[in-house]
C-alpha cells in the first residue's frame, strides 16, 4: 500500500498546477490574495494526496456509473443524432419542407441549453437519480405519442420536440458531469466513453429507424423507438449515484443564498472566449447529421445507403469522443485537444463536403467530420476543469450550455433555409454548397476563438 500511495502521489504531483495557474483560478473563484494568506492550508503534498484519494478513479461503482451514463446518452442524444433519418422519411411523405422539419430536431437539442441552469439546480437539490427517472419517462413518452400525430407539424413539435426534448435535457444533466465525480487521472477517458454513447446510439438508431419506417411505417416507428428508449433509460437512471451532497432548492434561514448564475465568470476573458467559441461552434454542429441523408438522396443514393452514411458519421463520432479523450489524458490535454478538434471539423467541412459528388468522398467526409466533431462535447468537462478548477465545473458548464441555445435552435434551420433559397434538394448536390460553406465558416470562427482562449491561458507550448 505504501508503494502504491507513493506512485499515486508522484503521478499527481507531476501534473499539479503552476503557481500562476493556481492564482489565476483563485482569482476566477473570487478569492483575494489576502484571504488565501489568512486561510490555514495543509502542506502541499498532503493536499495533493487528499485530492487524489477523494476520487475512486476506478472500481465497480465508478465504472457502473460510466455504463449507465453511456446507456442514457445512447438513447437520448443518440435519438437526436438519428433524427436526420426520420426527417428524410417525413419529407418524402410530404409532411413539410426540410427547413421546417429541422426545427423539430433543433427543438430537441435547444431545450437542453435553454433549461441548463434550472435543471442543474434540480440535479443538485434532488439528485441525479430522481431527475433522470423523470427525464426517462418523458423521453420515452414523447416518441410514443408522436406516433399518433406523425402527419401534424404542431403535434410533432409538441411530442417529439418539446416532450422528448425536455426528457433528454433532464437525462443529459443527470449524466453529463457524473463521471467527473469518480475519476481524476482518467477523467477524459471516462467522459469520452460516456459521450461515445451519443455516437453509437445515433448510428444504431439511424439503422433501426430506417428499417422500422420501411417495415412498419412512420407512426409505428415512432412508437417502437419510444418503447426502446423507456426500456433502456429507466433501469440505468435508477442506478445513478451521485457523490455530491444535495443542495436544498430553498435556502434555509441563516444559510448563504445560492446564486443561480455566477456573474463573476464574465470578468474572466478566458471564460468569455470559451463561451463565444463554443456558442458559435453549436450553429454548424447538427448540420451534417441532419442533412447527410437528404444530401445522399440528392445524389441519387437509396434511403438505406443514406442511412448508412449517417450511421458511419455517428460511429466515427463515438470513436472520436473516446480517442480525443485518450489523447487529452496522455498527450495534449483537454484545451489543446478541443482547439485541434474544431479546426479539423472546419477543414473537413470546407475541403471535402463541397466536392463530394459520389458515395466514396461523401463517406470519407462522414467519417472524418464525425470523428472530429465527436470530441467537442467529451472534451468540455475536462477543458472547464483545466481552466477553472473542478469545483467550478457544474456552474461554468451550465452557463455555457445555456448560451448554446441559439446555436442548437437556429443552426440547422438556417442551413435548411439557405438550401431552400438555392433551389432545395431537387436541384442536386450543388444546391447544398452555400449551406456547407455557412457550416464550415462558423466552425473555423469557433476554432479561432478557442485558440484565443488557449493563448490567454498560456502562450507556452505545454499540455493543458
Amino acid at each position: 500500500m505504501a508503494d502504491t500511495s507513493q506512485i499515486r502521489l508522484t503521478e499527481l504531483s507531476s501534473t499539479a498546477p503552476t503557481t500562476a495557474d493556481t492564482s489565476r483560478r483563485a482569482s476566477f473563484e473570487g478569492e483575494t490574495g489576502a484571504e488565501q494568506e489568512r486561510s490555514p492550508s495543509p502542506p502541499r503534498d498532503r493536499k495533493v494526496a487528499e485530492a487524489f484519494e477523494s476520487y475512486p478513479d476506478g472500481g465497480f461503482q465508478a465504472w457502473l456509473q460510466v455504463f449507465c451514463c453511456f446507456s442514457i446518452f445512447f438513447t437520448t442524444l443518440g435519438g437526436i443524432y438519428a433524427w436526420g433519418v426520420m426527417q428524410d422519411a417525413l419529407f418524402e411523405i410530404g409532411v413539410a419542407p426540410s427547413s421546417t422539419l429541422s426545427f423539430i430536431g433543433s427543438t430537441q437539442a435547444t431545450l437542453e441549453a435553454l433549461f441548463a441552469i434550472p435543471i442543474s439546480r434540480l440535479v443538485a437539490a434532488y439528485g441525479n437519480r430522481r431527475v433522470a427517472i423523470v427525464g426517462s419517462l418523458l423521453a420515452g413518452l414523447g416518441p410514443i405519442l408522436a406516433g399518433s400525430c406523425s402527419t401534424s407539424v404542431p403535434g410533432l413539435i409538441i411530442t417529439e420536440g418539446f416532450m422528448f426534448g425536455m426528457g433528454q435535457a433532464l437525462c443529459f444533466f443527470s449524466a453529463a458531469t457524473l463521471p467527473s465525480h469518480y475519476f481524476l487521472r482518467r477523467r477524459n477517458l471516462a467522459t469520452g466513453l460516456v459521450y461515445a454513447g451519443a455516437g453509437v446510439g445515433g448510428a444504431v438508431f439511424a439503422l433501426i429507424t430506417s428499417a422500422l419506417v420501411k417495415s412498419c411505417g412512420v407512426p409505428w416507428a415512432f412508437r417502437i423507438i419510444g418503447s426502446i428508449f423507456t426500456a433502456i433509460n429507466l433501469p440505468c437512471a435508477w442506478m445513478l449515484k451521485s457523490r455530491s451532497a444535495k443542495v436544498p432548492w430553498r435556502r434555509k434561514e441563516g444559510q448563504e443564498k445560492t446564486k443561480l448564475v455566477e456573474w463573476t465568470f464574465f470578468k474572466d476573458l478566458r471564460f468569455v472566449l470559451l463561451l463565444c467559441g463554443t456558442s458559435v461552434a453549436l450553429f454548424p454542429l447538427f448540420v451534417p447529421p441532419f442533412f447527410l441523408p437528404l444530401y445522399g438522396t440528392s445524389l441519387g443514393l437509396s434511403t438505406s445507403t443514406s442511412s448508412l452514411l449517417l450511421a458511419g458519421f455517428n460511429l466515427a463520432s463515438a470513436l472520436g469522443r473516446i480517442f480525443f479523450g485518450l489523447g487529452a489524458d496522455a498527450l495534449l490535454g483537454s484545451v489543446n485537444s478541443l482547439v485541434l478538434c474544431l479546426f479539423s471539423v472546419a477543414v473537413s467541412t470546407l475541403a471535402i463536403w463541397p466536392v463530394a459528388s459520389s458515395v466514396a468522398p461523401l463517406a470519407v467526409f462522414a467519417v472524418v467530420n464525425g470523428f472530429c466533431a465527436g470530441g467537442m462535447f467529451s472534451l468540455m468537462p475536462g477543458t472547464i476543469a483545466a481552466l477553472f478548477g473542478s469545483r467550478k465545473l457544474p456552474g461554468v458548464f451550465s452557463v455555457l450550455v445555456t448560451f448554446w441555445s441559439p446555436g442548437y435552435f437556429l443552426g440547422a434551420p438556417i442551413a435548411g433555409y439557405i438550401l431552400q433559397a438555392f433551389g432545395g434538394p431537387d436541384k442536386g448536390y450543388e444546391a447544398f454548397r452555400p449551406a456547407i460553406f455557412y457550416s464550415g465558416g462558423l466552425s473555423l470562427m469557433a476554432a479561432v476563438l478557442l485558440l484565443g482562449c488557449r493563448l490567454k491561458e498560456t502562450r507556452e507550448w505545454r499540455k493543458i
